[in-house]
């Protein structure tokens, strides 16, 4: 093998061939030709592998792999072949069809395997090594397949036509097995479209029928919650789009083309109603973001469909990895301009049999600035249940409230909260049945993780951030012009007053307000005593009065207690509820 992060070298795929899996994967002669480069940024094209190479960035579960590990990627590689496709090179249609053989050859073909039909996330790390393999794979790999067919079914060669029908086909029969429920809004969307293309191209009535009905439950589903269960993500929102789109695009059967158009109507009235033109940013609460500021790829995906660019140094020209339809007319001014000068949006998100129950999320917005919260929600890493921004002299400032066990964000644990405008009255808690820096794959049998430290963290996130203290129980983190205030109340944790402390530090990312906790080796998050950690944060111009009122808190009665601050009220769990059934 080369020393160079262990990318193999000429002489040892000539040898014996590049393995996985027990394949053999050959390199072509022109694998060192000319082609366009369009291999994207940290990555690089291994011309003795035959497929581009990259340093593995996460997503820090289900791989094995150290971060950083030089890996050749599924699904980073079907992307690469598409770049290759649209640009219509004849060079890199060849290169394009070889890498797509190549991560084919990578699929479980095993009809009696439990992964049959799955990919893996990498060259290097087969399925059985992965911990526990990614089902959702056959989901993205096998609509990337159907997206190079159907958008370029005219150049690709008959065999590789032939090799991506099967290979949609075994993904598709995964994801009929698996048979996700629509609150798992991006795969229910993505399996939708996979089913229904890979019954077109193999004329399976039984995966056309699949696909149409999968749709159909999706939309039905989000009527009757109020919106999508992976709410307002800025992540799965535009893949969920995307499919929607390309059903629309390349699907013939009607009904299916009908739920579709019906659901691309509601991506995008998410999008616009929580659209931030002020920051250039998508206001919160997130159900799912990998950012604390939007990303690059939703931005640009938006600009592409709004015909203009949102960020300064967007690509003039954004190649698409799907197909995109243009945003609803009546929508794109809402991308400009705010309908005032401030508005609130209120929106139930998950429904719950006692109304009171339900997941809502509230967003104001303003010109300058925006705070979004949800109702109910946890700490999971991919969670914002509460954030919000306002512009700074190169990014805008974001605060967000996390929960943080030994420096990684703790899955067992979670917040309520009641907002009005700019403020927000919240208490945080455990949570029962979550992991623990994951909601699933590390939950622990007994209920207990390890742990020194648990911190709730009210962190401002932007260069120059400062942090201030108004008393003894407010502090005032500000930055450009803004001010967050937080009015912090008396928490309970297992039983008592005194088990922790509040306290205010800086680092390399803004200014800290955190509630700190010695944890003395482990945490059982069911089995604490009244936990109860109650918040009131405001949002208010630099040059405004924060409130004076203290933030109150009733005797706990039959597990929760009620907290008040300045005209908001908020019965708030001491002890720790169940996490709501969701796999996302």
């Amino acid at each position: 093998m080369s020393k160079e992060r262990g990318t193999p070298t000429r002489r040892d795929v000539v040898a014996g061939g590049l393995t996985a899996g027990g394949l053999a994967l050959a390199v072509p002669a022109w694998a060192a030709d000319a082609v366009p480069d369009v291999v994207g940024k940290g990555r690089r094209w291994d011309a003795d592998v035959g497929l581009i190479g990259e340093p593995s960035a996460g997503p820090g579960y289900s791989t094995t792999l150290v971060r950083g590990t030089w890996v050749h990627a599924t699904r980073a590689n079907l992307d690469y072949a598409l770049r290759l496709l649209d640009t219509g090179d004849a060079g890199a249609l060849a290169r394009a069809e070889s890498v797509i053989t190549k991560v084919i050859a990578l699929q479980d073909v095993d009809p009696t395997s439990p992964t049959f039909g799955v990919w893996p996330y990498y060259l290097e790390e087969p399925l059985a090594k992965m911990a526990p393999p990614d089902l959702n794979w056959a989901d993205f790999n096998g609509a990337r397949l159907t997206t190079a067919v159907n958008r370029h079914a005219d150049r690709l060669s008959p065999d590789i036509k032939r090799q991506i029908a099967v290979a949609t086909g075994r993904a598709a029969r995964a994801i009929v097995k698996r048979n996700v429920g629509p609150s798992y809004t991006n795969i229910a969307a993505m399996g939708g479209r996979v089913t229904l293309i890979a019954g077109e191209l193999l004329d399976a009535p039984d995966l056309i029928a699949y696909g149409r009905q999968r749709l159909q439950r999706l939309l039905d589903h989000t009527r009757e919650q109020g919106s999508f269960n992976e709410y307002n993500s800025p992540t799965y929102t535009i893949v969920a789009l995307e499919e929607f789109d390309s059903v629309l695009s390349y699907a013939k059967d009607p009904a299916a083309r009908d739920a579709a158009e019906a659901l691309r109507q509601i991506a995008w009235q998410v999008i616009a109603s929580h659209w931030h033109p002020g920051t250039v940013q998508w206001a919160g609460p997130h159900a799912r973001g990998y950012h604390d500021r939007t990303p690059n790829e939703a931005l640009d995906a938006i600009s592409a469909r709004i015909g203009r660019a949102l960020r300064p140094g967007a690509p003039n020209g954004i190649a698409p990895r799907e197909a995109m339809l243009p945003c609803p007319e009546a929508l794109l001014p809402r991308f400009a301009a705010l309908p005032g000068a401030e508005s609130e949006v209120r929106q139930r998100f998950i429904r719950a049999a006692d109304d009171t129950a339900s997941v809502y999320g509230t967003t104001w917005l303003s010109r300058e600035a925006c705070l979004g919260s949800a109702s109910a929600e946890g700490f999971w890493v991919q969670r914002h249940p509460l954030i919000g921004c306002w512009q700074g002299p190169a990014a805008p400032a974001v605060l967000r409230v996390r929960c943080l066990k030994d420096g990684r964000d703790f899955a067992s644990f979670g917040m309520v909260a009641t907002q009005k405008g700019p403020r927000v009255l919240l208490s945080a808690h455990p949570i029962a049945g979550s992991g623990d820096w994951h909601i699933s794959i590390d939950r622990s049998p007994d209920g207990t993780f390890k742990g020194q430290e648990l911190r709730l963290r009210v962190v401002l996130s932007v260069a120059g951030a400062r942090a201030q203290a108004l008393g003894p129980y407010a502090v005032r983190l500000s930055a450009f012009g803004w001010q967050a205030v937080v009015h912090m109340g008396p928490v309970l944790w297992d039983g008592a007053t005194d088990k922790g402390a509040w306290r205010v530090s800086s680092g390399k990312d803004g200014v800290y307000l955190d509630y700190v906790v010695p944890l003395g080796g482990t945490i059982a998050p069911t089995r604490l005593g009244p936990t109860s950690i109650p918040l009131a944060i405001e949002l208010l111009p630099a040059a405004a009065a924060p409130s004076t009122a203290a933030v109150l808190v009733g005797r706990p009665v039959g597990g929760r207690r009620k907290v008040s601050w300045d005209g908001l009220d908020l019965v708030a769990p001491v002890a720790a509820p169940p996490v709501q059934e969701r796999i996302s």
